[in-house]
């Protein structure tokens, strides 16, 4: 039998270490757990757990596009993560963001009143839109000033009385590394928790297995892991969606060390034409003297 990911020309060594290693927010892996028919409980249990509200609990979903077609010319088209409908017309999403774009509470607005203003056609009445609920599961602080707060929720409210009039719009933000700086037992956890303790890999390998141990669908979940692992389809994609990251990651590294090197360069650039000497140009920008010197030439 051919291993298909030798196959792909990747490395067995590469493979082995995944999955010791296993990226519970990779792309390819989170769709399998959340975003497939055949597992939708999980997303049920997920969701229900993010809201924690007895008179909204989710009985049912069916997933849906996971695309919207732009609502004007040339608009950008919208690509979701996890997207699904419950059987009273709630409409639900999940965004997986690994790292920190500086605009994803924008981006969060923008795909939640993206599919608020796509629900009606012609002919339909406003009393017919139903509520959107956007989850974003966050691998990094985005409310820096919200210490020990790991659930972020967000609606509209009235600036006298903070009512919520129109509930409409609601999103929720959950921020992983916070919840790393929590200590608590299985048995002091929220299902929230605990769900994310799975999704982040909290506390490492030993923290999830005791979690596991209290929490059956987390143990139903790792048992799935090892369904997708031993499919050589989806674990090639696994590891290129891995690989695909680190790439990324390297790229936005060496722009940000270019664009440095460029700021120290004009700043350099600023004090010769001041006439200030090239020593104290070294110390305050970090340039060498020759580099200085080639700069003056």
């Amino acid at each position: 039998m051919v291993n298909l990911a030798q196959d792909k020309r990747i490395p067995e060594k590469e493979s082995e270490q995944a999955k010791h290693n296993l990226n519970r927010l990779n792309d390819r892996l989170f769709k399998y757990i959340f975003a497939s028919e055949q597992h939708k409980e999980n997303l049920i249990r997920f969701l229900n757990d993010v809201l924690n509200d007895p008179d909204r609990v989710i009985a049912d979903i069916e997933y849906i596009d996971r695309e919207i077609d732009p609502p004007i010319i040339d608009g950008k088209l919208i690509h979701f993560d996890v997207r699904a409908k419950t059987i009273d017309g709630r409409i639900f999403h999940v965004e997986v963001q690994i790292a920190d774009e500086n605009d994803f509470l924008k981006r969060g607005l923008f795909y939640t009143c993206s599919s608020y203003t796509t629900q009606l056609t012609i002919g339909k009445r406003y009393y017919e839109l139903k509520e959107v609920v956007f989850v974003g599961v966050l691998n990094f602080k985005i409310f820096d000033d919200k210490h020990g707060v790991f659930h972020s929720i967000h609606k509209l409210l009235d600036v006298e009385n903070h009512k919520c009039y129109c509930p409409d719009l609601e999103m929720h933000f959950l921020e992983i590394p916070k919840l790393r700086e929590l200590s608590k037992s299985p048995d002091k956890m929220t299902g929230l928790e605990r769900m994310l303790t799975y999704m982040g890999t909290v506390g490492g390998t030993e923290k999830l297995s005791q979690v596991a141990e209290y929490d059956t669908d987390i143990k139903r979940i790792l048992s799935l892991e090892e369904k997708f692992i031993q499919n050589p389809e989806t674990w090639v994609g696994y590891l290129r969606r891995e690989r695909a990251q680190v790439d990324w990651e390297h790229y936005v590294e060496a722009r940000e060390s270019d664009a440095y090197d460029k700021g120290k360069m004009e700043t350099a650039a600023n004090f010769l034409s001041m006439g200030v000497d090239e020593t104290t140009i070294s110390k305050a920008t970090g340039l060498s003297l020759e580099e200085i010197q080639k700069l003056r030439k």
